[in-house]
């Protein structure tokens, strides 16, 4: 499933710095080093933090990737210091969706890219029942729709998009 996001993700103008919100274990920050972009992945777990320090040794050397231990809530990065903000499997573990999507706005000059599984991805794609997705999931349309995004739904995930410029 991560290849269809990425392929809706490709067709969209990140800029150069992409902010990684709820990086995990590093799926997507690959795919956006592979593609030339500068990434802030950030993730509130430790585990995954120190591993994606570890497994993108060298480009958190090189200056390509920052690794930055926060809650989605409280992103420690400056106003617009990123040219987008992207989040990929991980608004389903986010507790306070409004807040979040609000740092994201913040720290994004350009465009907010969020994807999350849908009911129907329940035991495909991930662990979750179809009852908590659902409910993550009407949450997260619900605050996405009162804060001008746009929402499209694909069988196995959704996007929540908003376009700043």
């Amino acid at each position: 499933m991560h290849d269809e996001i990425f392929a809706d993700l490709a067709g969209l103008d990140l800029g150069e710095a992409v902010a990684e919100i709820g990086a995990g274990y590093g799926t997507t920050t690959h795919w956006l080093l592979a593609r030339g972009h500068r990434v802030c992945a950030i993730d509130i777990d430790p585990a995954a933090v120190a591993h994606l320090k570890t497994a993108f040794r060298h480009f958190v050397e090189a200056g390509l990737l920052k690794v930055i231990h926060a809650p989605a809530e409280a992103l420690s990065l400056g106003d617009g210091e990123c040219d987008s903000a992207v989040s990929v499997a991980a608004l389903h573990h986010i507790r306070h969706v409004e807040q979040a999507l609000r740092e994201m706005e913040r720290v994004a000059k350009r465009l907010v890219a969020i994807y999350d599984w849908t009911p129907e991805s329940a035991g495909y794609t991930n662990p979750h029942s179809p009852r908590e997705l659902e409910a993550k999931m009407q949450t997260a349309l619900a605050t996405a729709q009162r804060l001008g995004y746009q929402a499209v739904r694909r069988r196995l995930w959704y996007r929540l998009l908003k376009k700043k410029q």
